[in-house]
């Protein structure tokens, strides 16, 4: 069976530890290309041949994990625009850490050979990213759900709607709406799927494409959320009027207690905004409303309620609100349903007026 140039039947795959799904007639593998060439290119002895070989073993493998009868793999083009996204960054410069890093020798060769040889949807205009979550959304709004299935190793993806390769599992598991995150704290690390991943990233950021989130929550949030042993203590001697043998408070020691809050509230550090501090400030939530009311009520926290002059990584200055600096974060993560820039906004709109 040959598809896009690769013959299926004629690559043997070991899949004696993993238990295929059945093959849907009609379901299409939606692949990351940008990943698969990396993954592909080998090392510097590696010769053209074996990059081929590699493409094609990749593909034949992931549709059959995908239960597939097609494919298409999505590329971000040479020389693309990636949705403007370089344009949009003003707090960081976007995928800085990028330029000049090393590549494998045989990338170019990969990435053309599955130009011209392969079933690929070049993005000169948006990120692959983007037309991976596009090619999905496809399916989703006529009802076919069933009929695509994603697959990357790129965590943005994981907030795509509808079927997807597990990267850790290889099998197939279903994102619905929301959905949820976990905290590894071996890692250190904040994982989930669904929208709730997007949230998650708003705050805690993406540091592989130079996306910083929210600096920091706000001192007044922070102390709030996460008071220390001693805050906590001198709160309690106010609240209750006793000290810890539970002895009454005298007037001198309250006075004294209330003069450490204030003192230790106004010395306290806000918050790093960072896997774990995002995942127990988010923490509970099931749903995007709430989401979006607690990603705003932090960035506000952070910059303020009003306007306030803001200098971007260019050097430019200018007027901003807490929102805008929102908003500038959630266009650079936004995994694009339509390809538009605006599509977040879009989705902002629905999850305020109650229609996701």
């Amino acid at each position: 069976m040959i598809v896009g140039g690769v013959d299926i039947s004629a690559i043997n795959l070991d899949n004696s530890d993993f238990v295929l799904p059945e093959v849907v007639q009609g379901r299409w593998l939606n692949a990351d290309a940008d990943i698969y060439a990396y993954n592909c290119a080998g090392n510097d002895d590696t010769t053209h041949e074996e990059v081929v070989f590699n493409l094609k073993a990749m593909v034949a493998g992931r549709m059959q994990a995908a239960g597939a009868t097609d494919y298409v793999l999505h590329l971000t083009g040479d020389g693309s625009d990636k949705g403007k996204r370089h344009d949009v960054a003003c707090l960081k410069q976007y995928q800085v850490g990028r330029i000049d890093k090393p590549k494998p020798k045989n990338l170019a060769f990969a990435r053309q050979y599955i130009k011209t040889n392969m079933k690929a949807e070049v993005h000169y205009d948006q990120e692959a990213d983007d037309g991976l979550a596009q090619f999905q959304q496809n399916f989703i709004d006529v009802g076919q759900i069933e009929l695509c299935v994603l697959d990357s190793q790129d965590k943005d993806l994981r907030m795509v709607l509808g079927l997807h390769l597990d990267p850790d599992t290889d099998k197939i598991v279903e994102v619905k709406g929301f959905d949820s995150c976990w905290y590894d704290s071996d890692k250190s690390k904040t994982s989930g799927w669904g929208t709730s991943f997007f949230w998650h990233q708003l705050l805690m950021g993406d540091v592989a494409d130079d996306i910083p989130g929210l600096p920091a929550f706000g001192k007044q949030l922070s102390y709030t959320k996460w008071p220390t042993a001693p805050l906590k203590e001198q709160i309690r001697r106010v609240s209750e009027l006793t000290m810890p043998s539970g002895k009454e408070l005298t007037e001198k020691q309250y006075k004294a207690a209330r003069d450490k809050v204030d003192e230790l509230r106004a010395t306290f550090k806000g918050k790093s905004a960072g896997a774990k501090g995002t995942y127990e400030y988010l923490l509970g939530v099931d749903n995007d409303k709430d989401a979006y009311d607690l990603v705003l009520a932090a960035y506000e926290s952070h910059y303020g309620t009003g306007d306030f002059e803001f200098t971007d990584w260019r050097g430019n200055t200018y007027s901003r609100t807490a929102n805008q600096m929102m908003n500038e974060q959630a266009v650079l993560l936004w995994m694009r349903r339509k390809n538009s820039i605006l599509d977040v906004l879009d989705f902002f709109n629905e999850v305020n007026n109650g229609k996701v």
